[in-house]
């Protein structure tokens, strides 16, 4: 490992004895609190012709959780007049509606009763036609005058999410923002369907010219004109080529297509979150594939619509279509089938060849029906989808009676674990010939600063067990960099091997896979968690192979904008095939900047370096860039010396203005006891940017085995900075 400006620390080792074997420790002790939680369902009613059913009181309803009964602890219905008319509504005697808001199970404000329903209308890219369409059924459904009794917002998915118009009572201001929509060209896909659908035709008249007599065995192709057997070949290799460039690109463009939308309709879901009273998003698009990539951002957007009671109806804006969107996947099916037909014929082996992909491929497209994930998003957080129909207006009826007359139920849940699992809510009515339209279910979490994506919850429900658990080994570790005039960069790291993961081996398919997740939750002072980061890791591969997905390494790296202050760090490794987990708790202090004070980062033992050439002016400022190379901070793993001779250590500083010169010294320290000292050479000057950077070296080749601590204090005038970090040496 090379460093420029590198100098060593010499230090005198003063009395070097046997090292403690205990980790310093860092964990913040957290206490948890359990409270009562009352899950908040809104039911809607309607009977055999669509029509809203007024007339039920508690005893009719049954209300379900994971199967299991539950006792209805307040019913209540919300019925408003048309337009600007005056709000009735009524209780069911001697109950109260009683919403633990910590939970973040769906918990509201306020009495539902008396505020007005919010409606978010978020159109996604839509094409000319579509859009129209739309904006004629939208603009039909807000009134003309410029007041109402709800509040409603108008938002677009293309490009990215961007709000229109914030939620407001003025009608005027949100038919204006509705007229402002403009469309997406969507030419590029149905040029791409023509060409797909001419090229399967040219492959399967060279299949039939291949079976005609005289075509040859082994899969040549003779033509009847004379043409050369090589042309034919040829033509399907380039065709072939084609259509595997066409589908990776398709598959690339929906994955795109699907997470923005995802993120919109995550973003909306957050806007409501908060507000009290009937909520609901009325989603217009031209399809939302349930694709396996996007598989997981759709539950969390789910998850999210149901914690926050948000209900969402969503509209193929693509209304009445010439051609169903199921033919579209039918003919990739049978295009599957086809190429599975070729290869059959070609190696002369059924069970041989790419079989697993076309299997796969054909599980992917029974759930590519662009309506498809539009249904679930509907179904499952309360509302319904419109489709195959231009008459949208209709389901603007049908909304704004939803939003006008429903009842409202709560339950405190049974099952008082929060487990991260999802539990299912399901609503009966003790009635013949009613459709019943709630939310589905929940994931059991406590409270979050946002969404919770599927594989999260596990994760954090364990650390909200308040038990910390440590089944294997990981590292964690979180630093500060502080900035002038900005805020602080807070790199969070978190490292585990992959051999430590359980494995799934699939003989029949021969493939392997192992699902990690990692999270890592920031909380503040007063306890209250202020940022959620987190990442899903799926390993999956050739059976033949896992042996050496066993020795890799998982290597989680964020870092958050951070005030200044004293934060917790609580980091979870969560292993979702054998149900395991571990977590690392630590405190982060995060320095203020001030052009008077001395002002360092944290103190970071080096794990490794990688040269990475020229580096671009804005990356250079990043925390672990140190001229040409990039340092991959020690988030807790051992030091070797057999292999790791030198420690190396990481800094950065800004000095006060007009002190004078900085200084350093660095202890070593083990138990407390300081075992060396020595002076550090620091830089002469500052970089353009006003900051230092040092990286020095400590040799360790002598260390017994244990726990120590390296300290660098840091000295300008009468002002000093005491930065430590730890490091542990095994032998």
């Amino acid at each position: 490992m090379a460093f420029p400006r590198l100098a060593a620390v010499a230090f005198l080792i003063l009395a070097v004895a046997p090292a403690g074997s205990g980790q310093t420790p860092t964990r913040v002790d957290e206490s948890y609190q359990s409270a009562t939680t009352a899950i908040l369902v809104d039911v809607v009613v309607r009977d055999r012709q669509g029509r809203p059913v007024r007339d039920l009181t508690a005893d009719d309803f049954e209300i379900y959780e994971d199967r299991v009964p539950q006792v209805i602890g307040s019913f209540s219905v919300v019925e408003r007049s048309d337009g600007i008319g005056i709000t009735v509504r009524r209780r069911s005697p001697g109950t109260t509606t009683v919403v633990d808001s910590s939970s973040g199970a769906g918990a509201t404000s306020g009495d539902p009763l008396e505020v007005p329903p919010t409606m978010a209308l978020l159109f996604d890219a839509l094409s000319p036609e579509a859009l129209a369409l739309a904006q004629r059924a939208a603009l039909a459904f807000l009134p003309m005058n410029t007041d109402s009794d709800s509040r409603i917002g108008v938002f677009t998915s293309e490009p990215g999410l961007r709000v229109l118009q914030a939620y407001t009572p003025d009608v005027g201001r949100v038919r204006q923002a509705v007229r402002e929509l403009s469309p997406a060209g969507h030419g590029r896909k149905e040029l791409e369907t023509e060409n797909r659908i001419a090229f399967h035709d040219r492959l399967r008249q060279l299949d039939a010219l291949q079976m005609s007599p005289g075509s040859g065995e082994g899969g040549s192709v003779a033509g009847a004109a004379g043409q050369s057997l090589a042309q034919p070949i040829i033509e399907r290799q380039f065709i072939e080529a084609q259509l595997r460039m066409m589908e990776s690109f398709d598959t690339l463009d929906r994955d795109h297509r699907g997470f923005g939308a995802a993120a919109a309709l995550l973003a909306v879901v957050q806007s409501l979150a908060y507000m009290p009273g009937r909520k609901s998003i009325v989603y217009f698009s031209e399809g939302l594939p349930a694709s396996p990539a996007l598989q997981n951002r759709l539950e969390t957007v789910i998850s999210a619509a149901n914690r926050a009671n948000v209900s969402v109806y969503t509209i193929d804006a693509a209304g009445l279509r010439a051609e169903s969107t199921l033919v579209d996947t039918r003919r990739e099916i049978e295009w599957t089938g086809d190429e599975r037909l070729r290869q059959t014929i070609s190696i002369g082996d059924p069970v041989s060849g790419p079989l697993n992909r076309l299997v796969e491929r054909t599980e992917d497209l029974l759930r590519l029906d662009p309506q498809g994930g539009l249904a679930r998003l509907a179904e499952e957080t309360g509302g319904f989808l419109v489709r195959d129909t231009n008459d949208l207006g209709s389901a603007f009826r049908r909304i704004d009676e939803d939003n006008r007359f429903h009842y409202l139920l709560t339950y405190s849940p049974k099952n008082p674990d929060f487990d991260g699992r999802f539990r299912t809510i399901q609503v009966k009515v003790k009635r013949d010939g009613v459709q019943v339209f709630s939310r589905k279910g929940y994931l059991a979490v406590r409270s979050t600063t946002g969404p919770v994506m599927s594989y999260e919850a596990p994760a954090l429900a364990v650390l909200d067990a308040g038990k910390p658990p440590n089944d294997f080994p990981i590292q964690v570790a979180g630093f500060a960099f502080p900035a002038p005039e900005a805020a602080t960069v807070a790199p969070i790291v978190v490292q585990v091997r992959t051999d430590v993961l359980a494995y799934q081996v699939d003989r029949q398919r021969g493939t392997y896979s192992a699902q990690a997740a990692v999270v890592a939750r920031i909380r503040n002072a007063q306890g209250q968690v202020i940022s959620t980061l987190s990442q899903q890791y799926i390993l999956a591969g050739d059976a033949k192979d896992v042996d050496q997905a066993k020795q890799g390494e998982i290597l989680f790296y964020r870092q958050p904008a951070l005030n200044p202050g004293v934060y917790s760090l609580e980091a979870i490794v969560y292993d979702a095939i054998a149900e395991r987990a571990s977590a690392r708790f630590q405190t982060l202090t995060v320095p203020a900047w001030s052009p008077d004070r001395l002002t360092a980062s944290s103190l970071v033992c080096v794990r490794r370096v990688e040269e990475v050439g020229k580096v671009e002016e804005s990356a250079a400022a990043l925390p672990f860039y140190y001229g040409n190379l990039l340092l991959y901070p020690n988030a807790g793993e051992p030091l070797r010396p057999e292999t790791d001779r030198d420690l190396f250590f990481y800094i950065m500083f800004h000095p006060a203005r007009g002190r004078g010169e900085t200084t350093a010294t660095a202890e070593i320290l083990n138990n407390g006891r300081v075992l060396a000292s020595a002076p550090v050479a620091l830089p002469e000057e500052a970089g353009s940017d006003g900051r230092v950077q040092h990286v020095g070296k400590l040799p360790i080749a002598d260390f017994p085995q244990g726990t120590y601590e390296l300290r660098l204090v840091l000295r300008q005038a009468e002002q000093e900075q005491v930065r430590t970090a730890y490091f542990r040496v095994e032998r």
